[in-house]
C-alpha cells in the first residue's frame, strides 16, 4: 500500500519538477552575454532596411556582404586569388571584383550574391572603377603599365590601355568623359578619354608615389594619396596640376569625399586611425581611432555613416559622422582590405 502511494506522488510531482528545471535553464541562458552579440549600439530603425556592404577579405579569397541594419555578415562570396579592389556599378546590379594574384575580375549578381562570369585581366590588376552611366569599367593592371576597359554590357574587355609605371588605381570624372589613373612609380596621373580609350595627357610631378585617389563631386578637384610622404595632393583639374598637399597619416590610404564636397575621410594603413579631412580649409581637423591598418573606406550613400575595413583586427569599424566616432564593428574573415555600399534604393530591377 505504502509503494503505491509513494509511487503516485512521485508521478504526480515529477511533471513540475522538470517545469522548474526547464524554466530555470532557459532563463540562465539568457542571461548569458551571446558570443557575437554586438558590443556597440545597435543601428536604429531610421536606417533600415539598411545598406548592403561588400568587403574584399584579400587573405581569405572572398567577399563577404554585411547588412548595415542588422549588423550581420549575410553572405560569403568566394571569388578569385588575393581580392583587392571591389566597386559596385551605378545601376546596383553587380559588384566587380579584382583579384590581383589569379588575374582577373569576379563579376557578382546583386540579385542572388553568385558570380556570374570571370574576366582575366593583366598583371597583378589592383584598382577598378565604373564611369558614372555604368557602361564601363576599367582595371588597373599594376603589375604591367596598362589599364583593361570592361564593356559591361557584353561583359567582355574591348581595350588595353598602356599608362605610366606601376599604376594603381583609377576614377572617372563625374561627367564621364575622362579617367585619371595613379601611376605610383612614375609620380604623374594618367589621363584617359573614356570615348577614344587613350591617354590623352599625363600629370607629371605628382612626388611621394602617388597610389589611390577621389575625386569631388563638381568633378574640380582630385584628391591624390602620397604614400610616401604621409599626405594628400591636391590636384586643380581645370589646371591639370598639383596646388597642394594635406599632412595625413602614414601608409597608401583609400579615401572617400561627402556628397557635398565638404569632408574626405582617409584610412591610414599605417597608423590607427582615420583622417578627417575639411576640404575648404585643405587641413586635417580630426582622427577617428579605429584600430591598426585602416585601408579601405566608405561613405554610405545617405552620408551617414562611413565603414572602414582594419586589417588587424579583421574587422569592419561603422563611423556615425554626427559624431566621428566607432559605433559599430562586425567581425569578418582574413584581411579585409577593400569596402564599397550598395544601398537598396540603388538597386533597379
Amino acid at each position: 500500500m505504502w509503494k503505491k502511494i509513494i509511487l503516485l506522488c512521485l508521478f504526480i510531482l515529477l511533471p513540475f519538477t522538470m517545469l522548474v528545471a526547464c524554466t530555470g535553464n532557459e532563463e540562465e541562458d539568457l542571461n548569458k552575454p551571446a558570443e557575437d552579440k554586438p558590443k556597440e549600439k545597435t543601428t536604429s530603425t531610421d536606417d533600415e532596411p539598411g545598406a548592403e556592404v561588400y568587403v574584399n577579405n584579400r587573405d581569405a579569397g572572398n567577399i563577404q556582404v554585411i547588412d548595415s541594419s542588422t549588423n550581420e555578415v549575410l553572405d560569403t562570396i568566394r571569388v578569385g586569388e588575393k581580392p583587392t579592389y571591389n566597386e559596385i556599378g551605378p545601376k546596383g546590379k553587380y559588384v566587380y571584383v579584382a583579384n590581383s594574384q589569379s588575374e582577373d575580375v569576379s563579376i557578382i549578381s546583386t540579385d542572388n550574391n553568385e558570380v556570374v562570369k570571370t574576366i582575366p585581366v593583366g598583371k597583378t590588376p589592383k584598382g577598378i572603377n565604373f564611369t558614372p552611366d555604368g557602361d564601363w569599367v576599367f582595371v588597373i593592371n599594376e603589375g604591367e603599365g596598362t589599364v583593361t576597359a570592361i564593356d559591361t554590357a557584353t561583359m567582355e574587355k574591348e581595350a588595353t590601355i598602356e599608362v605610366g609605371d606601376k599604376p594603381h588605381n583609377g576614377i572617372a570624372s563625374p561627367d564621364g568623359s575622362k579617367f585619371y589613373v595613379t601611376n605610383t612609380a612614375s609620380n604623374s596621373v594618367s589621363v584617359i578619354n573614356v570615348a577614344s580609350k587613350k591617354v590623352t595627357n599625363t600629370i607629371e610631378g605628382i612626388e611621394g608615389a602617388p597610389h589611390n585617389l577621389n575625386i569631388t563631386p563638381n568633378g574640380e578637384t582630385l584628391l591624390v594619396t602620397l604614400t610616401q610622404k604621409g599626405e594628400l595632393g591636391v590636384i586643380d583639374l581645370n589646371k591639370e596640376k598639383l596646388t597642394a598637399t594635406i599632412p595625413v597619416g602614414t601608409g597608401h590610404h583609400v579615401l572617400d569625399i561627402t556628397a557635398d564636397g565638404k569632408f574626405a575621410y582617409v584610412g591610414n594603413i599605417g597608423a590607427d586611425y582615420v583622417s578627417v579631412v575639411d576640404m575648404e580649409k585643405q587641413k586635417e581637423v580630426d582622427q577617428i581611432k579605429v584600430g591598426m591598418g585602416p585601408h579601405g573606406t566608405t561613405i554610405s550613400n545617405d552620408g551617414k555613416n562611413v565603414y572602414v575595413a582594419v586589417t588587424s583586427k579583421d574587422q569592419v569599424a561603422v563611423i556615425d559622422r554626427k559624431e566621428n566616432e566607432v559605433v559599430k564593428r562586425v567581425n569578418v574573415e582574413s584581411f579585409p582590405f577593400f569596402i564599397s555600399t550598395l544601398e537598396n534604393t540603388d538597386v533597379i530591377e
